[in-house]
């Protein structure tokens, strides 16, 4: 995911993760096409702070920052476990 277009980069795996968080069907992220968005922006800002890297890790916590920036409308879910940095495909876990 280096290159010139880190944020598309960005988007797709942002778009993964709360793809991977709405299937919790507690989420309420579920039904709130708003709260998808504000969570897409939020992990997408988190990334690009980091980007460019190609480290599973440091994409995972930057998801997961992300993510935390989401408690306080209760959004707590599954956290990332890993991303791979080749498609922005994303595992997470439920810790």
């Amino acid at each position: 995911m280096v290159g010139p277009n880190l944020e598309q980069a960005a988007q797709v795996i942002a778009e993964n993760v709360v793809s991977a968080v709405v299937r919790d069907p507690a989420s309420p992220l579920r039904d709130t096409p708003m709260a998808r968005d504000a969570a897409i922006t939020a992990i997408m800002v988190a990334l690009l702070r980091i980007m460019p890297t190609d480290d599973s890790n440091q994409l995972a916590d930057a998801c997961n920052r992300g993510l935390g920036e989401l408690a306080i409308i209760g959004a707590l879910g599954p956290l990332v476990n890993a991303v791979d940095p080749d498609d922005g495909s994303v595992t997470m876990r439920t810790e």
